[in-house]
């Protein structure tokens, strides 16, 4: 059973991250596939997971989209509708403020912000444990709501093929192109590109594993393509008084636990009694999940019940751990969450489990790992570029062509100087 700790205990409990060696074998992977190209795919493919790719396999035909409604029962047809129109409506309402451009006048000249959509996106679509529509639908609709026109899937080979819901959510969103690659070598294939295969993208995008995260990061900081953010380890942190129900706190805690064995589900609360009731409970469902293994490991090493003093210092503790998702269930939860700064969504009195699956329209893919405290959910923002266009009319540069050379003199920079004071009449 999960044992309650202190708040000085928790803060020494370690936090999963990417391992120097995950970064060193991902990058020779990144590398490879830069340099050989496909062929590296394919060897990648047969070494991790046991597949063969080849050329005409690589990507799955527009058959195979449309085919994949017959393969889904309704309700999941219905599920994964609803979620389409409840993440859009959100996103379609973000981009009508991120879309729109800023024009200032400044002085005799004005300054445009013009937003545009990215030209090529690629979604990296999950499939480890179990394939993830959620996520490709979570990344799709916010890129076509940014007004993205070409986008690409790239999601792990299986031996039963791609999951037909993936193919669904894929053809509801109007995207041809999806390819039948995992792992580190699906982030450097599209972010480099495949010779006649794939076409490379401007920004890649979607959580994945730690190799996948490593890539993102490997080929980002290069500036070969945007990203939307470093997706690690699932986390959820809850805060609770003692009208909280155990049941439903401990339901929540075993949901974020059975995402990986990396993945961290912690309660903070001021009830002793409550505290005991969620380990208990913690226990029991854990043992009735048909995949135990996963969940139980992640609450040994990552999960935590902390006892506080008030939940004064739940906010405190929250604010610096900075989660990906934050639950409050407490008589005054509206009041704890305007005291809660640090977190990738927040969850007032609602199950984050309904966020997974589009339900309360928010986005799931988050900042992990304390990131929260500078980057934000995944939103129609992320998939723009914003351009300064400044103006400024001759008389204008004239009068100030004097400040400029000034401003330029303190900094030794002559040619500066000079190209303004042109403009000004003074320099020859």
């Amino acid at each position: 059973m999960l044992r309650i700790s202190t708040p000085e205990q928790f803060r020494k409990r370690p936090r999963p991250g990417i391992p120097k060696a995950v970064f060193a074998q991902t990058r020779l992977i990144v590398e490879d596939v830069r340099s050989r190209g496909f062929a590296a795919v394919a060897d990648y493919s047969r070494q991790l997971d046991g597949i063969e790719v080849t050329e005409r396999n690589l990507k799955l035909s527009r058959a195979d989209i449309r085919s994949a409604r017959k393969k889904l029962a309704p309700k999941q047809i219905r599920a994964m509708d609803e979620a389409l129109e409840r993440v859009g409506l959100v996103q379609s309402e973000i981009a009508k403020t991120a879309l729109a451009e800023t024009r200032v006048r400044v002085n005799d000249g004005f300054v445009l912000f013009r937003p545009r959509p990215v030209t090529r996106a690629g979604i990296y679509v999950p499939g480890g444990v179990a394939p993830l529509p959620s996520s490709l639908l979570m990344a799709g609709v916010t890129a076509r709501a940014a007004g993205v026109k070409d986008l690409l899937v790239c999601t792990p080979p299986q031996e039963a093929g791609i999951s037909p819901a993936i193919l669904y959510v894929a053809g509801k969103l109007g995207i041809a192109d999806v390819y039948w690659i995992g792992g580190a070598q699906a982030i450097a294939s599209m972010a480099y590109g495949l010779p006649g295969l794939m076409e490379k993208v401007s920004m890649v995008c979607g959580p994945g594993n730690v190799y996948v995260a490593a890539a993102k990061q490997i080929v980002s900081a290069g500036g070969t393509v945007k990203i939307d953010l470093v997706a690690g380890p699932s986390e959820v942190l809850i805060i609770a008084d003692g009208t909280a129900k155990p049941g439903y706190m401990a339901a929540d805690l075993l949901a974020q636990a059975e995402h990986g064995i990396n993945s961290a589900a912690i309660l903070l609360t001021d009830s002793v009694t409550l505290a005991r009731e969620v380990a208990e409970k913690l226990e029991c469902l854990c043992r009735r999940l048909k995949r135990p293994e996963t969940a139980a490991r992640s609450i040994r090493d990552y999960g935590a019940i902390v006892l506080v003093k008030n939940l004064d210092e739940a906010v405190a503790i929250a604010n610096e751990y900075a989660p990906e998702h934050v639950e409050i269930f407490a008589k005054d939860a509206e009041k704890i969450a305007a005291g809660m700064k640090n977190a990738g969504a927040m969850f007032v009195n609602t199950c984050e489990a309904f966020a997974d699956y589009g339900m309360s329209g928010g986005n799931h893919i988050l900042p992990t790992g304390g990131t929260a405290r500078f980057l934000s959910g995944l939103s129609v923002y992320d998939f723009l570029v914003r351009t300064y266009v400044e103006v400024m009319t001759d008389w204008e540069q004239k009068a100030v062509a004097g400040l400029v050379g000034a401003f330029a003199d303190i900094e030794g920079l002559e040619a500066h100087a000079n190209a303004a004071r042109q403009r000004g009449g003074t320099n020859p």
